[in-house]
């Protein structure tokens, strides 16, 4: 009888958790959102609440859901849970899509996207206060283990939200809304699936030249448009062209550690590369030449320090540079710059880019202005002595002295979609 019993025990200890391990998974996770609501969240609130740096770090992408929901504390509201289960009618997540009184900010979705219907939060709503209602979660002590036993410390544990999806930094906001400050690239990626759409001008005529310009508004100017495409949350591809030389670029950048990975790390390292392809005509060669193709490569260090101040240093190297002299020359440059937020989402940019060695414009480069992060939407403007776009035409440096006065007005607009 001892025997048989002993039988019987060693399996309920060995097979007990396998038996019950999709009820004690389900206990780990909370209940299981149905996909119409998954559906709500993903095209009325994910559109905004996604990526690595999603607003209030709250991420509501489906695959996150409902474990980045429930029973997390709101970060305008700590006090206050997301979604409470225990009791639904407090959950700060209504209070929001509803817009009841006593919310931090505005309800949600923000003015200017278009409000969750009657339906949409009545689905919300009704999923909420039923998680009252739903059975209670296994508990380990049932089988008579006790809270601290084997089976407790070897139950499955589940991961709030999709580790890809979420940044490691302690900061809120990210080191730099865009992937390039003024001209340099600043190793930010695009997140997984997202396409990029950056457009890029530099006028042509210098702010010196007066009313006659409007102080250089009335153009001519150069004109850069390009569009990435995220391959991973770390990896993302462009191309491009600038109206300078007709030139195409085709790029990559790949975010290899990021701050805060290993607290030894206090930076962020990726590298950004490519080629150039000049497709200018040109009276002593054809547009396949190997004098129309420059490679380019870019190591990037980042840091930063809080939610306000990042700065970045890199080498950049471009081959081929003065393409349209007989003479082969690469230019080798060190870039330098930095964002510095001082009001919400308005941050003052700027950059240095001084020529080491190899071809040299008439000036090292350089950049000053200011940035302004609105949705999916990130505006750059600035004054500049470069009129350069990619990476081979900015590396070389600017083509206006600063010591004469010149100095011209550019912009970048970045859109993520």
């Amino acid at each position: 009888m001892k025997k048989a019993s002993s039988i019987v025990c060693s399996f309920l200890f060995i097979l007990g958790p396998m038996a019950l391990g999709s009820r004690l998974g389900a206990s780990q996770t909370g209940p299981a959102m149905p996909d119409d609501i998954k559906a709500v969240f993903k095209e009325r609130c994910a559109v905004c609440h996604k990526g690595k740096y999603p607003p209030k770090r709250l991420n509501l992408e489906p695959e996150g859901l409902p474990a980045s929901l429930l029973n997390a504390p709101s970060r305008e509201q700590p006090a206050l849970k997301l979604v409470d289960t225990e009791s639904p009618e407090a959950s700060y997540l209504l209070k929001k899509i509803k817009g009841r009184e006593g919310i931090t900010g505005k309800a949600m979705p923000p003015p200017g996207k278009a409000a969750l219907t009657g339906n949409e939060i009545a689905l919300v709503e009704n999923w909420i206060m039923g998680l009252k209602e739903g059975p209670p979660a296994i508990a380990f002590r049932e089988l008579g283990y006790g809270s601290g036993g084997l089976l407790a410390s070897s139950a499955p544990t589940q991961d709030p939200a999709d580790k890809s999806k979420k940044s490691k930094s302690a900061y809120e906001k990210p080191p730099f809304w865009g992937t390039r400050l003024v001209n340099l690239p600043t190793g930010m990626t695009m997140d997984k699936g997202d396409f990029l759409f950056r457009i890029s001008h530099r006028l042509v005529p210098s702010v010196r030249t007066g009313y006659d310009t409007a102080w250089g508004l009335d153009g001519p100017s150069m004109a850069f448009v390009s569009l990435g495409y995220g391959i991973t949350d770390r990896i993302g591809v462009t191309v491009g062209r600038s109206g300078l030389f007709k030139e195409m670029e085709f790029s990559s950048t790949w975010l290899v550690l990021e701050q805060g990975e290993n607290p030894s790390l206090p930076f962020s390292v990726a590298v950004n590369g490519g080629l150039s392809w000049v497709t200018q005509k040109q009276e002593d060669r054809g547009a396949f030449n190997s004098r129309n193709f420059k490679i380019n490569a870019q190591a990037i260090l980042s840091r930063q320090f809080n939610e306000r101040l990042s700065v970045l240093v890199m080498p950049v190297y471009s081959s081929n540079t003065n393409h349209w002299e007989a003479a082969v020359q690469g230019t080798f440059s060190i870039g330098i710059g930095g964002r510095f937020m001082f009001l919400d989402n308005l941050s003052l940019i700027g950059e240095w880019v001084p020529v080491l060695a190899g071809y040299k414009d008439i000036a090292n480069g350089w950049g000053l202005g200011i940035e302004k992060k609105i949705g999916g939407h990130v505006f750059q403007f600035f004054i500049t002595n470069s009129i350069g776009l990619t990476s081979a035409q900015f590396v070389t440096g600017g083509d206006l002295r600063l010591n004469k006065g010149d100095l011209r007005i550019g912009f970048n607009i970045f859109r993520t979609f």
